[in-house]
């Protein structure tokens, strides 16, 4: 009795030794839009802060010198002298912002792209992959669940090799009884035949997967 043996394609596992990331914008998307959040966030406390401390200070020493021309005019130069000295330290804010948030962004980022990554090999039946992360990136406790999903899925392959391999030593058996015993009915020989096919669809499906 002849047997279909899938072909499994090799394919070279992923590898997750010594993992290192050295791009910093590995998903512009997500990232940009973390940025202009976060830079929105500053802006808007940096601006209200400013505002409040100003209009608090500046509103008691206009009251208290506006109608003192000399006073009023050199307090106007100096607001206006202040005002401009802001925006300097407002410009380095924003740009240490936005650097902060790549960074930031970077270690949530990272490892999405890399489960990504990961589910593209399982997709293809790569089942010898993991999911490895550096220490410093966010959201190890998800890779450790895809990670046991993973093996779980890998002993599930295995087990069902297993059960295919004891199918067919059971339908080697039957074959061998049939061709001594030629007066074995037909039904028979239909069931052994059944019984065939269902074992070459189970071997192509497992074979799918690579899990060594």
């Amino acid at each position: 009795m002849e047997i279909f043996i899938p072909l499994i394609k090799w394919r070279e596992p992923m590898d997750t030794k010594g993992y290192k990331r050295k791009i910093y914008i590995v998903d512009k998307k997500f990232q940009f839009k973390f940025v202009i959040m976060l830079l929105f966030f500053i802006l808007v406390t940096v601006f209200t802060v400013s505002f409040t401390t100003f209009y608090v200070i500046w509103q008691n020493v206009i009251e208290e010198f506006f109608f003192v021309p000399e006073a009023s005019k050199k307090l106007g130069e100096i607001y206006l002298r202040t005002s401009e000295l802001l925006i300097l330290p407002l410009i380095v804010l924003s740009a240490i912002a936005g650097i902060a948030g790549v960074l930031i962004s970077h270690r949530i980022a990272g490892p999405v792209y890399r489960m990504k990554k990961v589910s593209e090999e399982i997709a293809k039946g790569n089942l010898c992959v993991n999911v490895k992360f550096r220490k410093s990136d966010e959201l190890h406790g998800l890779a450790d669940s895809m990670n046991a999903m993973i093996t779980g899925v890998r002993n599930l392959v295995k087990e069902d090799r297993s059960t295919i391999n004891k199918i067919m030593a059971v339908s080697d058996k039957l074959t061998k009884d049939v061709k001594k015993n030629k007066g074995l009915k037909s039904e028979v020989k239909k069931t052994i035949n059944e019984l065939n096919s269902i074992i070459k669809t189970l071997k192509k499906n497992s074979g799918r997967f690579k899990t060594e």
